[in-house]
Parts: C-alpha cells; structure tokens; sequence
C-alpha cells in the first residue's frame, strides 16, 4: 500500500476538523497537521492539551495559543504576525470543525484582508452528522446555531426561516431544550417533522424523530438531558394528512361553530393559509349534511 501523501504545510492558517466525540474519527490529515504544523490555536489550551495526549500527537507542551470568542483584536494580529513570520498555524475548536457556531470568524476575515492563505482540513461537523441520521431533507437547509434568549427573539426568528422550504438546524442545551420544543410546538404545523441528535458519536448517542405535536413529551423519552443537542426541523409545510382531514375537521367544527371562525380556528391550528381551508368550508358548509 503506497504512503498517504500530505500537501504541503506552508505559512498560513489552517482551519482543522476534530472528532465530534468519537477520537478514531480523526482524519490522517489533521493528525499530520497537528503534529507539524508551527502552532495550534484553540479555545482552552487545557482541552488542545489532554487531546494531544490522547492522540499521542507530539510536541504537545508548546505552541499552543489561547483564542476564543473574547479574544482581543491583538490576539489575532499576534496570529497575523507569527503567519506572516513564515509560520503555520492551525485552528481548532473543542470539537467538529472551527467557525460552526465556534470563534474563527473574525481571524479568518482578517487573514484574508492581510492575503494570507487559508486552507481547510474538513471532518467530522455534528451539523452535517445530524442531517444525515435525521431522516429530514437535505437538499436545502438552513443553520441557525443557538437560538436568542429571549422567547420573543426566538419566536420571530423561527418564523422567518420556518417560511422558508428548508430544513432547519438548530444547537442547543439541555437547560433551555424544553422551552425551544413547546416554542416549535407553538410555531410549526402539528405534523412537520423534527429530529433531536444528543451526544452524536459517542457512546451514548441518542437520535429522536417526532411530530411537531408531540414536541412537548419528547424529554420525558430521553435517556438524559446532558450533554449538547441538534435539532432539526423539516420543511413547514402542509402535508397530505394535514390536507385530508381538513374536511372532517371542518365538518365537526361546523357543528357549533360559524364557517369564519373554523377558517381562522384551522388557520391558526395547523398554520395552513386561510385561503386553502376557505376553498374547503365554502364546499362543506354549504352542504346540510
């Protein structure tokens, strides 16, 4: 078998995938990168450091610089510098790839202002690991990260991308998971499609699919609430068992409730436009059966 061949390791930023969870899932490349590269940057030194001893990965007491989401506008041109001193630096985060919802951005942004080339070494990305496991479509998808704190914040932004025909992706913690379910359950249609990934490869791994309805008992099901959590959300769209129990739900609402009532009572319940169930309750309520 013939030896893998590495690029080059010249100046520059190097922007470096870990595992998600799973340590063998490592690539060869970023293992060469990490061993070669002249410094590593990541968010707390103390953790670059215990997965260099776990990776057996030399010259793990030097050359590690601390930079996180507070670090200064002098951390990165100190970075700046060392690259344009011919050296190579690799960013990493605590897991998955750099600048996924991680710090990165703004020294990546910077780098290329200074014509300083920056290179990807792709892996392991929980993102994309969830969409694949999810059973939701991914020919579009949008990432939101985490969601704002407020409910309000969240609210309008859940809504402005849940108009959108995509998949949605969203990160969060097992403190706030509950409020984020009963506000999908407010928001989507009852049968859109949602999928919570918890603990992606490691040995704990839970993956859960449901019914926007059902959101509100999903955590009860959960073997825990530690740890991080994906959630994705599939198209918000109207699906054919909203559609065909339209007439039956109109006819049992027409039994005690006027036609524009049940139109925005429907409206509202299963967030289809009122003009698709008007067409409906126009045929139904006429009817005197």
């Amino acid at each position: 078998m013939n030896e893998f061949i590495y690029p080059e390791i010249k100046p520059g930023l190097y922007i470096v995938s870990l595992p998600v969870g799973c340590l063998s899932d490592i690539s060869f490349r970023a293992l060469h990168m990490l061993n070669n590269s002249d410094y590593v940057a990541g968010e707390d030194t103390r953790n670059v450091k215990s997965l260099f001893k776990l990776l057996k990965i030399s010259n793990s007491t030097r050359n590690i610089i601390s930079y996180h989401d507070h670090s200064t506008s002098n951390i990165r041109g100190k970075i700046i510098d060392l690259i344009k001193d011919g050296k190579s630096v690799a960013l990493v985060s605590d897991a998955g790839t750099p600048l996924i919802s991680d710090p990165g951005y703004k020294l990546v942004k910077l780098a290329i202002e200074e014509g300083i080339d920056v290179s990807s070494v792709p892996g392991p990305s929980s993102v994309i690991a969830a969409l694949t496991v999810s059973g939701l479509p991914t020919d579009t998808f949008s990432f939101l990260g985490f969601l704002p704190n407020t409910k309000s914040k969240k609210k309008k932004l859940l809504e402005t991308y849940l108009n959108l025909s995509s998949s949605l992706i969203i990160f969060e913690s097992g403190k706030r998971l509950q409020k984020t379910l009963e506000l999908l359950a407010e928001t989507c249609r009852p049968f859109t499609d949602i999928c919570i990934c918890r603990e992606l490869t490691k040995l704990n791994e839970e993956v859960i699919r449901f019914k926007a309805e059902e959101a509100l008992k999903v955590t009860k099901k959960m073997r825990s609430l530690k740890g991080e959590f994906v959630i994705l959300v599939g198209k918000n769209e109207a699906g054919d068992f909203d559609l065909k129990n339209l007439d039956q739900q109109l006819r049992k609402l027409k039994k005690s409730t006027s036609m524009k009532d049940s139109v925005n009572f429907l409206a509202g319940k299963l967030n289809i436009p009122k003009k698709i169930i008007y067409k409906k309750a126009l045929t139904i309520f006429k009817d005197n059966n």
